[in-house]
């Protein structure tokens, strides 16, 4: 018989006055002792509004032959989209033509056989004879959504929380169509509505993260996800969606594990391959990103972002014939998508059709594309129109490019004083005569004669010497890997700190840090007994380490042209490290080449491991010449194999040469510096 009351009222007072788990208790015993539906209702609801989601699904299915427990968990299987669960619950009573309740159950079959025409038909039965029946209103929406009436829908949806405020998936439902309709911000009010009801909500907490992503708040968004892995580590989609959240705040390790992870669970998930593939080509391992990209497009080849992905990992292989492949498969499914454009333009410019590319960025709508391919866009817009000879346009662009490339970095916090700390760091050892500079043999039988490191400032190097090294059969390259960053680390660790450690190094540690860096080496796939160039820029920073650790081993000293090498990073800020934050100004970029580049100059007389210079304008101008150079200094048998004549990486370096006369005016203000820099490596600023 059904419970008095005043007794459900008791329980209700107790959970109003802070109580919630005497009043569970009371009600789980007046529902279950006493047979009472409405008691369980009630008890459903009061642990639905504290979280406990599988607490309420319980108590609702033991009554699931009463209408309204029913309803209750009807609608809470099918807010999460658990639709077969849905199905046996509706099962669990009979159903009556007449009765709204009924109807809306009939109209839920009917939308999963993807009769939405028949949907909407019994839903509008069941209003008529209840028009305020929040759930026909809701399912109503769900149908007229997928008939593709977005504004139908979004009516129905606002129409159903109207009649019934409390009413969680309703409010879900109605941030899906507002996202769809392009409102971000209100679907996500939408989305907190249905939260502060149903904390335990899965699908609105994981919606709120999607759209948080879209706004560019992938913090937020992280916190989401997140929250529902604590309940649930195996939550795929939350995992896969932390992932990207990960990617996007600079957290790359962190996020390529939730990827792995995602897919170990599901391997067949298109969107842990898609991601996990845009992660891998930023962490530039662009063979796995291509396997990673055409996997997710295995799984759905009508995705155009998939294909734009891939478009760009074959560019940066310069496998240019599947680059423009994937571009036009994509094209074919999206002509105006904006990325797939912008990879078609790049293609166009490669093949030296600038006008062409020009013309093709032209055609798109700047204002409507989002900040991150807005960034792409203007970037390649601005090399176009350098192209095309027209340097004030394309100056602007680049600034708009770089804008937006800082405005994208603000949430990964990147410490825009850090290389100049690190600088600040080793001139203050050289100052104290860098103890520990000259290195010795140890007798480990490791002294570095297989080792080169080439260093400078970034894009001082030339695409024709990578790839007359990568040539080479004895030869392993690396090229801005952190191979010396274990080293740097351990060193930092200690007493004094980088580089003043160095100073208290004994034979053991140094033995050590040799190891460290072997380490790092073999883990690159670098075969024992090879012999290495290690290329990366700011290895600068690092050349008194590596003349403490490894007394027999070369250094490669790339040079380019001051104005030329501030402008080329300036042109492509695209580095995340310790010197890219600072390329997103000219200004920056010229405090940095100062800092990094004066910290050399005071450096190189201390230096006294074999060191030869290779310029960038000697490898753009007299490749063939310039390489014999190198690979003489590196004792590298065969004769160097130059670049044709037609290859991009060929044709380009030629007109880059003394481009920044073409920007003068606008390196004006940082000339004296430049210039100061410029004729003491041998270079003109005439």
């Amino acid at each position: 018989m059904p419970a008095d009351p005043k007794r459900i009222d008791h329980a209700l007072a107790l959970a109003a006055d802070g109580k919630p788990g005497e009043a569970d208790t009371l009600l789980a015993h007046l529902a279950r002792t006493e047979s009472d539906p409405t008691a369980a209702w009630h008890l459903g609801w009061l642990r639905l509004r504290a979280g406990d989601a599988e607490g309420a699904l319980a108590i609702l299915r033991e009554f699931g032959t009463d209408p309204i427990c029913n309803e209750r968990a009807r609608e809470q299987l099918v807010g999460e989209r658990r639709n077969a669960e849905a199905v046996a619950v509706i099962r669990m009573r009979p159903r009556s033509d007449e009765e709204p309740r009924s109807l809306v159950a009939t109209a839920f079959e009917q939308h999963l056989a993807r009769d939405y025409a028949g949907a909407a038909a019994t839903c509008r039965r069941a209003l008529a004879i209840a028009p305020a029946h929040a759930p026909a209103h809701n399912h109503l929406g769900r149908a007229l959504h997928n008939q593709g009436n977005t504004a139908g829908g979004l009516a129905e949806f606002e129409r159903a929380v109207h009649a019934d405020p409390r009413y969680p998936e309703a409010w879900h439902n109605l941030a899906h169509s507002l996202r769809a309709n392009g409102e971000l911000e209100r679907s996500c009010e939408a989305l907190q509505r249905a939260l502060a009801i149903s904390p335990g909500y899965r699908s609105a907490r994981l919606n709120l993260g999607i759209n948080l992503y879209a706004m560019d708040q992938p913090g937020e968004a992280l916190a989401c996800f997140e929250s529902l892995l604590k309940l649930n580590r195996d939550d795929v989609e939350a995992m896969v969606n932390a992932g990207a959240c990960l990617q996007r705040l600079g957290q790359l390790a962190k996020g390529r594990q939730r990827l792995q992870r995602a897919l170990e669970l599901d391997p067949l998930h298109q969107w842990a391959h898609y991601y996990l593939g845009t992660l891998l080509s930023e962490q530039r391992e662009y063979e796995a990103a291509k396997r990673s990209l055409q996997q997710a497009l295995k799984l759905r080849g009508d995705d155009p972002d998939a294909w734009a992905e891939l478009a760009i990992v074959y560019q940066a292989l310069d496998d240019l014939p599947h680059a423009q492949q994937a571009v036009q498969t994509g094209l074919t499914l999206a002509p105006q998508h904006a990325l797939l454009n912008v990879q078609a333009a790049r293609l166009d410019r490669r093949r030296g059709d600038s006008l062409g590319a020009e013309a093709r960025l032209r055609r798109l709508d700047a204002r409507k594309i989002t900040p991150r391919v807005r960034q792409r866009y203007e970037h390649e817009l601005g090399r176009v129109l350098d192209r095309n000879a027209r340097s004030d346009e394309a100056f602007r662009a680049f600034e708009a490019s770089n804008q937006l490339a800082a405005a994208n970095l603000s949430f990964r916090k990147p410490d825009a004083e850090a290389l100049f700390h690190r600088v600040d760091e080793v001139q203050a050892w050289l100052k104290d005569g860098a103890p520990g500079l000259d290195g010795v043999d140890d007798g480990d039988g490791d002294t570095g004669a297989d080792l080169c490191f080439q260093f400078g400032f970034p894009r001082s190097d030339h695409a024709s010497l990578d790839a007359a090294l990568r040539r080479h059969p004895a030869l392993g390259l690396c090229v801005d890997q952190p191979t010396l960053a274990p080293v740097v680390g351990i060193i930092a660790g200690l007493p004094g700190g980088y580089p003043g450690a160095i100073a208290r190094l004994d034979r053991t540690d140094r033995m050590a840090l040799r190891r460290s860096y072997r380490l790092a080496l073999s883990r690159l796939g670098v075969a024992a007994g090879t012999q290495v160039v290690d290329r990366a820029p700011l290895h600068t920073l690092h050349v008194g380490l590596v003349q403490a650790l490894f007394p027999r081993a070369r250094l490669l000293w790339s040079l380019r042209h001051p104005c030329d090498v501030v402008l080329a990073n300036f042109m492509r800020a695209e580095a995340m490290g310790e010197a890219g934050i600072n390329f997103h100004s000219l200004a920056g970029a010229v405090r940095s080449y100062d800092a990094v580049m004066g910290l050399w100059q005071r450096l190189q007389p201390r230096i006294t491991l074999p060191l030869a210079q290779v310029r960038y304008e000697s490898l753009a101008e007299s490749p063939e010449s310039a390489l014999a150079e190198v690979f003489a200094f590196l004792g590298l048998e065969g004769a160097p194999e130059a670049p044709r004549a037609d290859a991009p990486a060929h044709r380009g370096p030629r007109r880059a040469a003394a481009r920044w006369l073409r920007y003068r005016d606008q390196l004006q203000p940082w000339m004296d510096t430049l210039g100061a820099h410029a004729r003491r490596l041998g270079y003109t600023i005439d």
